[in-house]
């Protein structure tokens, strides 16, 4: 049975917002084998180092996936869905103060 701080830490509805280390395990996930170096050449064509945090830092990378080869580019539009999806859920949990 889950609590009500283990939904808070989940975000509203259970999904997470994601963050840089979901970026870089989405694109280990989808590259496979060439995952590693798939990140590297993203972090370098974002001019980033893989260090920062933060939703511009995520938005920069986010950028950067989008312009790459056509699995990152899935990749990109997959981690903007879920990224708009909370900002979504997040404020129409705010504004009904729902429980859910």
């Amino acid at each position: 049975m889950s609590t009500a701080s283990d939904e808070a830490a989940a975000g509203p509805y259970g999904l997470h917002r994601p963050t840089m280390a979901d970026a870089r395990e989405a694109m280990h996930r989808v590259h496979g084998h060439t995952g590693r170096s798939a990140w590297e050449r993203l972090l370098q064509s974002a001019g980033m180092s893989g260090t920062e945090t933060g939703d511009d830092a995520l938005h920069r990378l986010l950028t950067a996936m989008a312009g790459l080869d056509p699995v990152s580019q899935l990749c990109a539009q997959a981690l903007r869905i879920r990224l708009s999806s909370h900002t979504h859920l997040s404020a129409a949990h705010t504004i009904t103060g729902s429980t859910a």
